[in-house]
């Protein structure tokens, strides 16, 4: 994400993310996937205009796509999809975003119990203040919590870390690998049809060539359906 209030030494940010998504079953065991998510960040050190931050949050974030994917197998599945969004940063205009991406994903079972997966994407980003393609790798762990599968009724621990690089050229860009996020989620597999999951998240991202670096931490709400 593009930030211009990195400071020396880097900035932290408190924030709230929200999400929900629906899953659709189509034809020739594809799938549809709809997805609505907001991030909220307030600045904690490091702000530049304190009076400004009271009023308004560092960056608010909107984003909803669409989806199609397949399973080719039980461990491997892929699809592409559009995303439309933006982000606004501390009340000023509303960056838009359209985005189109393609991605596989590998997974894993280990004894019958833990899910381990790799979801490796591609996406092509147009903004309004220039178009970017990145490439993005994601590691789920995936444990639940009673018994040894996951069933209706019973909870689950899912770890997430993920690394996004930036494919532009050298001068363009601020680093190659430039952002990295991890997250640590509580779920609730709470019947056929729905799990909900309860989160805490952290971004490490690469704001200018200098290397100055800015942290998201935030709390996290999920709703998915099928």
């Amino acid at each position: 994400m593009n930030s211009s209030f990195g400071q020396d030494g880097g900035t932290n940010y408190w924030g709230t993310q929200i999400e929900t998504s629906y899953t659709y079953p189509l034809k020739k065991g594809w799938k549809a996937n709809g997805k609505l998510s907001s991030r909220i960040f307030w600045v904690k050190d490091g702000q530049a205009s304190e009076e400004t931050s009271k009023k308004t949050p560092a960056m608010d974030v909107i984003r909803f796509s669409l989806a199609v994917a397949k399973n080719h197998s039980p461990f491997l599945s892929y699809g592409m999809g559009y995303l439309i969004g933006g982000e606004q940063e501390f009340g000023g205009e509303f960056t838009r975003e359209n985005r189109l991406f393609q991605q596989v994903t590998f997974s894993q079972l280990l004894k019958g119990r833990t899910r381990l997966a790799q979801q490796i994407r591609l996406e092509e980003r147009f903004m309004e203040n220039g178009d970017k393609l990145r490439l993005r790798t994601k590691f789920t762990y995936e444990l639940p919590l009673q018994g040894s599968s996951l069933d209706p009724g019973e909870w689950y621990l899912l770890g997430e870390y993920e690394i996004l690089m930036d494919l532009r050229k050298k001068a363009v860009r601020n680093a190659f690998l430039y952002d990295n996020r991890f997250q640590m989620n509580l779920g609730r597999y709470t019947n056929r049809l729905k799990k909900i999951e309860y989160g805490l998240g952290y971004y490490l991202t690469t704001v200018s060539q200098a290397g100055t670096k800015e942290r998201f931490w935030f709390v996290r709400f999920a709703l998915f359906l099928n």
